[in-house]
């Protein structure tokens, strides 16, 4: 690795405060300027942003530090007055969102003002008198951009009610035609001095990187953090049961289906305190599932069957028109493949009755299949198809760490979000009580992670969340069936986190903490999946990209970070398998950790496919099939004979 302190060019002699200042006074004109510091944008942009004051301080700083990287990197002044200073213009007064052309225009008049300023031909008196100055140029800049912000968005003058035809057009083509200098320099800029270009962005893409692996790590061991915190679930003391339970189960071409409702029909729970809302279709394609619940219904009084007509149907839809005909005090999710704890629902009934002013109740969910079943070629696959087929449904890679994720998710993530009071809720083994479920307005539809909508909705609504989780009450499930089928699970996912993420919700959450948190939230799993691209990346520049001592300490910290995670989650392995009863060897362990950065890889390519999918606006819904793998897995405490 070489730095630039590693080089042969001589060091020039210090000099005393006095003759600095004389030397400064009497500058050679034939040795650029070195650019100031934007501490002034920073305080221009807190003064101007009134409500986003922490953001475009943070803004200002971090091209402060870019700045500071090189003289040569002065360029980067008019992207300050461009990402600093004019985001206080996203709405005026009465909600109008200004475009963005109008407000590029801005920001170029602006940058317009600071080169004129700037220049070492402007003095403050005569020929001989003193330049500006730097810092008084980009004062200047900042003031003319802010300006022209605030008269667009009718802050200093009123709006014209009327339009007048094509004069919407014509100001776009003005406001283009301004901002096409600014764009044409920057890119000329940028091309003279790519390497101090490159050195700045990869010092951001090495920072994110360090903020997303530590948020996880951190995050990620919340419930380690303190002993109480790890036996949180006294499962002595249950209360007698009072509540009555509403469980939906919603069912599209499940062949486990009968195993599912036979598991929850024989609880603990008193049945007249249990109705079974099975949603199934009325079509050819869910016709065993729906004979196997029919006949089920027929043996037990507390079970009913909706079948809506329609193929169009998804997960979202069904629990909203199973919605109106629960009747219970609490509505419960169960999914088709889902294998219930015994003690689950008198746990909750527990929690609902000492606990009244908690609104929703999540339980944990668990994938149990850490390693493939026993794959068996077809008969009819060529050798290389076979090969192929046997790398997607027949290795176990991938299948440790997803579930490793839950346990991980489950058992300390989301008890950390419920105590931040915002709270993506699963879609699984979460009991609301049904006068919350009405006051948020049901499921949303449209919505392809309905269960993050609603825990989005209740946390801006302040209802607040109990998360438990304990291997004895924990919900069972399976890994999906293959890598290609896990990489169409997290599009979906990834694309609903979108949809929440714009859908705006959020911004109704209290406090502004909240909602960083929750754009953070919502996006991380598109952070998640392009540093794990580019943690890769980021080695390979450290070992041949040349640049100062301190840039190659900040390159190496997101692999720190990450070794630090791979530790605490070879911790957190041991402890799901002894918790469950799983013989895991040495040898899943370390497949586990070499094999981190190719579940890295599959994330990132359910990533570009969720970008995809968005853009083209194909958000049908993709179901996520299911063999029952997890059904002899672990400890056999769930172990039933099916019903089919």
């Amino acid at each position: 690795m070489t730095s630039d302190s590693d080089s042969e060019v001589p060091r020039a002699r210090a000099l005393p405060r006095g003759a600095r200042r004389h030397a400064h006074a009497h500058r050679d004109p034939r040795v650029p300027r070195r650019s100031p510091r934007l501490w002034m944008v920073a305080a221009a942009g807190w003064w101007a942003a009134g409500w986003g004051a922490a953001l475009h301080t943070t803004s200002a700083l971090v091209l402060s530090a870019l700045v500071g990287l090189d003289g040569s990197m002065s360029y980067l002044l008019p992207g300050a007055l461009a990402v600093v200073l004019p985001r206080m213009f996203g709405r005026g007064g009465r909600g109008r969102r200004i475009p963005w052309l109008a407000r590029l225009a801005c920001e170029s008049g602006g940058w317009y003002v600071y080169m004129f300023a700037g220049s070492p031909d402007i003095r403050l008196v005569s020929y001989g008198g003193p330049r500006l100055g730097q810092p008084f140029a980009v004062v200047l800049g900042a003031v003319a951009a802010v300006t022209g912000g605030l008269v667009l968005s009718g802050r200093l003058r009123a709006r014209t009610r009327g339009s007048i035809p094509g004069a919407s057009r014509r100001r776009r083509w003005v406001w283009a035609l301004v901002s096409v200098p600014l764009a044409v320099t920057l890119g000329v800029r940028a091309a003279e001095h790519h390497h101090v270009v490159l050195l700045a962005a990869w010092t951001i893409v090495s920072l994110l990187m360090l903020l997303v692996a530590s948020l996880t790590l951190v995050r990620g061991q919340y419930s380690w953090q303190r002993p109480e915190r790890v036996h949180h679930v006294d499962l002595t003391g249950n209360l007698a049961p009072r509540n009555r339970f509403s469980l939906i189960v919603p069912a599209r071409d499940e062949p486990v289906l009968g195993r599912t409702l036979t598991q929850i029909l024989a609880g603990d729970y008193p049945g007249d305190l249990v109705e079974l809302v099975v949603m199934v279709s009325y079509d050819e394609v869910d016709q065993e599932t729906r004979r196997v619940a029919e006949e089920i219904a027929g043996r037990h009084s507390n079970v009913r069957v909706v079948a809506p007509e329609g193929s169009r149907r998804s997960k979202p839809l069904s629990l909203e028109d199973a919605r109106r005909h629960c009747t219970g005090d609490l509505v419960g999710v169960v999914d088709a493949e889902s294998l219930l704890a015994g003690g689950l629902l008198r746990y909750v009934n527990t929690l609902a009755l000492r606990h009244a002013d908690v609104g929703i109740f999540q339980g944990g969910v668990q994938l149990m299949n850490a390693r493939a079943t026993a794959w068996r070629r077809a008969a009819d696959h060529s050798p290389i198809r076979a090969f192929l087929h046997w790398l997607d449904a027949g290795t176990s890679w991938w299948r440790a760490r997803n579930c490793l994720e839950y346990y991980i998710w489950f058992m300390s993530r989301l008890r950390f979000q419920a105590r931040a009071r915002f709270i993506p809720l699963g879609g699984n083994t979460v009991f609301i009580r049904r006068t919350v479920l009405e006051r948020l307005g049901g499921w949303d539809v449209s919505c392809l992670t309905e269960d993050c909508d609603l825990g989005v909705r209740a946390s801006a609504a302040g209802i607040p969340t109990a998360v438990f989780y304990h291997p004895d009450l924990t919900t069972r499930e399976e890994t999906p069936e293959s890598l290609t089928k896990l990489i169409i699970q997290r599009t979906r996912w990834m694309m609903g986190f979108m949809q929440v993420l714009f859908k705006g919700d959020w911004r109704a959450l209290p406090g502004a903490r909240q909602r960083i948190m929750a754009v953070e939230m919502l996006t991380m799993p598109f952070f998640q999946a392009l540093a794990g691209v580019l943690l890769p990346v980021s080695l390979v520049l450290t070992l041949f990209l040349a640049a100062p001592t301190g840039l190659v300490i900040v390159f190496w910290l997101p692999f720190g970070a990450t070794v630090m995670t791979v530790f605490s989650e070879q911790a957190a392995f041991r402890e799901f398998a002894e918790a469950y009863g799983l013989d895991l060897r040495r040898w899943d362990s370390v497949r586990l950790v070499l094999c981190a950065p190719l579940y890295q890889l599959a994330l990132s390519a359910a990533a570009v496919r969720a970008t995809a999918r968005l853009l083209r606006g194909r958000v049908e819904w993709e179901k996520t099939s299911h063999s029952g793998a997890h059904h002899s897995t672990g400890s056999g405490r769930f172990e039933l004979e099916a019903a089919s």
